[in-house]
């Protein structure tokens, strides 16, 4: 059984499904391809180990591939490695109906470019020749807000953001009541050991890199879970940023409107993150030794700005957008205040100007 479209080859799926073992599947398929190759999702047919028989134009265009290339060529391929086990366990779990999608997989577009989809996939499962055949079915997770509505626009980014938050306080509150407490456990051991057998030589530079270890560990824990900025403030919690970013030897000048007390508690997490992040990068990726950070508040308008003396960000800010996960994460937290945000960049440092509006 042919069938011929006339922006594509032709194509045949006698070879998945021969008419006399399985004419039903394939008139179903004869049908499905013919309403819906140029149809507004991408769809491919594929075997038990993901190798791509069949497809429609928009996989090539989801995938940046070559129409011709696809052929035979193996899904997995074209995902990153976490994306992979997810697709799996969907393809092992069976289904021969069209269940809830695997949403926001990333698949690789080009070279560090990735798009974002949501996965629809069936198995057909052929007794007669022994073979599954899985239906793979691509929606793009586009978003834009110029043509949403401002209750939409909020709604995304606050998901965004609320979901970004909740795996934060996940993360940071394991750290702190399991991991560091192991730590402090195993801390006790060797200075028990220590105290009774000695080898202090042996023992100590171990005992240091626990104690590093330790350090690090309550750091991270903190900067994932704010407590600090929810039980003492928004000053103390900036205090407590620059005083642990201090010790690795960077300089801070601050100057902070004291009016920023009086904002919303969402909208303070949301300074606060933003200028943690602009520390961060500051210092992994500008190699900064001196930080300014400044807070105005003029009416409804909350202006940070975050100056360094590093290398400079090497990249224009599409670049910097698409490329940092930091930066992107400013960019939604700075859209649900319909903010702004000015990036300059130099080899003798950086300068970036963010605006928020309270609502």
């Amino acid at each position: 059984m042919n069938i011929e479209n006339k922006n594509t080859a032709l194509m045949s799926f006698s070879s998945l499904f021969p008419e006399e073992s399985a004419g039903d599947h394939a008139r179903g398929l004869q049908t499905f391809y013919e309403a819906f190759h140029e149809g507004p999702f991408g769809y491919l047919f594929m075997d038990e180990e993901a190798r791509i028989s069949k497809h429609n134009d928009k996989v090539s265009e989801i995938l940046c591939a070559d129409p011709a290339s696809l052929e035979n060529m193996v899904l997995f391929d074209f995902l990153f490695a976490e994306e992979r086990a997810r697709v799996q366990e969907l393809m092992n779990r069976g289904l021969d109906t069209f269940g809830d999608p695997l949403r926001l997989v990333k698949v690789k577009c080009k070279k560090k470019v990735y798009r974002l989809v949501s996965i629809y996939l069936k198995r057909i499962r052929l007794e007669t020749i022994n073979k599954e055949v899985y239906v793979l079915v691509f929606l793009k997770n586009e978003f834009s807000p110029a043509s949403a509505s401002k209750e939409e626009h909020e709604a995304y980014y606050k998901t965004i953001i609320e979901t970004q938050e909740a795996e934060r306080e996940f993360i940071g509150l394991t750290l702190h009541d399991s991991i560091a407490q192991e730590l402090y456990a195993i801390r006790i051991s060797l200075q028990r050991f220590l105290l009774e057998h000695g080898h202090e030589e042996q023992i100590m530079p171990i005992k240091k890199m626990l104690n590093d270890t330790i350090y690090n560990v309550r750091n991270i824990s903190n900067e994932l879970a704010p407590t600090v900025l929810r039980d003492m403030g928004f000053f103390q919690a900036m205090d407590d940023v620059i005083f642990r970013l201090r010790k690795g030897g960077v300089d801070f000048k601050t100057r902070i409107d004291r009016r920023i007390t009086e904002l919303c508690k969402e909208l303070q997490l949301c300074a606060y993150r933003i200028i943690q992040e602009l520390f961060n990068n500051c210092i992994k990726h500008a190699n900064a030794t001196q930080i300014s950070l400044s807070i105005r508040i003029a009416g409804k308008e909350v202006v940070i700005i975050v100056e360094d003396d590093g290398q400079g960000f090497g990249l224009d800010m599409e670049d910097s957008l698409r490329l940092g996960a930091g930066l992107r994460n400013i960019r939604n937290r700075i859209a649900l205040y319909a903010g702004t945000m000015d990036l300059s960049s130099s080899p003798k440092g950086s300068k970036v100007q963010i605006k928020l509006y309270t609502k």
